[in-house]
């Protein structure tokens, strides 16, 4: 029997999962994924009628954006290995008629094999003598008890729960400290990602757009720009607003988002299309905390450490880890 279960295998999963390794703990790694990466997402494009099928795509995640010193590190080394890029500083900036212009910022950094192999490059590294993964895996619930927490017919010291807060909720039944932190949680916004095949590239030179004041779109990505092959594919994701107006039934966004894509950046239909429904995309806002722990159950994720982004899953996971193994230990 391990120590830890961790409950979720995206990024702040597996940065918690290691830094219970490092302190000695034994780790069960539970996702419902077919593969890890939560939303750190791909797709293989198939039957696109394209020169493209064969093709990932990033239908999570645009990118990751680096401002710690240990998160640096680990970019660092993923583009080192050339696991990850970088990809661009400078944005377009768009609204429902156009592109409007260019906007600095951060580098952004993508990945040639899509955000999720991210993840994956840090679970192979998981020392297998001490961590067990296992996906695709549901967990239906969270029971806390007097001697430890039952996670099906297993029994862990503690859980760490490491997923979107509304889906982590669901798993505690019981009154628990933890449900009340996940009960107060911020709002969790959807988004609806549609991934746009052409025969060949007919926009203006861009690498993303955010878009302004459109009732539709909020983003762009070339995502031939971001992967570094120029493969002509977009992928633009929709406001909140929009998607929560389509989750029963996702594809009946496409005609709007196609329009609009076509309005403001592509100029022309695409080949082929398809769309990803995100109930839980991303938090409104993140905690300032980088993580909870009361003893038993743990919770990490971006909806931690200041501001959602990917960066801060790996923060809080890494920090829930360290704060877990040190209350375990004494």
């Amino acid at each position: 029997m391990a120590d830890v279960a961790v409950v979720g295998g995206g990024i702040s999963g597996i940065a918690c999962a290691r830094s219970l390794a490092d302190a000695g703990f034994t780790v069960d790694v539970i996702d419902r994924g077919q593969r890890l990466g939560g939303r750190l997402a791909v797709q293989t494009l198939r039957d696109t009628g394209t020169a493209c099928d064969g093709r990932v795509v990033d239908v999570g995640a645009a990118y990751l954006t680096v401002s710690d010193p240990a998160f640096a590190a680990v970019v660092d080394d993923w583009v080192d290995r050339g696991t990850a890029r970088p990809w661009t500083d400078t944005f377009h900036v768009a609204d429902g008629t156009g592109l409007l212009g260019t906007k600095l910022g951060p580098m952004r950094y993508a990945a040639p094999r899509g955000l999720r192999s991210l993840v994956e490059d840090l679970a192979v590294e998981l020392p297998s003598d001490l961590v067990s993964i296992a996906h695709p895996m549901d967990v239906d619930s969270v029971i806390v008890g007097p001697n430890g927490v039952d996670i099906a017919d297993t029994t862990y010291r503690a859980v760490a729960l490491c997923g979107p807060d509304p889906q982590m909720r669901s798993l505690l039944h019981a009154d628990t400290k933890a449900r009340d932190v996940l009960a107060a949680a911020p709002m969790w916004e959807p988004v609806i990602a549609l991934t746009a095949v052409y025969d060949k590239r007919t926009w203006a030179d861009l690498d993303a757009a955010f878009v302004n004041d459109d009732p539709v779109l909020s983003f762009v990505a070339d995502d031939g720009r971001r992967r570094g092959d120029d493969a002509p594919v977009l992928v633009a994701h929709s406001t909140p607003i929009l998607a929560a107006g389509h989750l029963a039934d996702p594809v009946t966004a496409a005609p709007l988002m196609l329009g609009a894509l076509e309005r403001i950046v592509a100029g022309s239909e695409p080949a082929w299309f398809s769309v990803k429904r995100w109930t839980y995309a991303r938090p409104a806002r993140a905690r300032d905390d980088l993580c909870f722990f009361d003893g038993a159950v743990g919770l990490a994720g971006d909806a931690w450490a200041g501001r959602p982004r990917t960066e801060a899953a790996w923060l809080s996971g890494t920090a829930l880890g360290r704060r877990m193994a040190e209350a375990l230990t004494a």
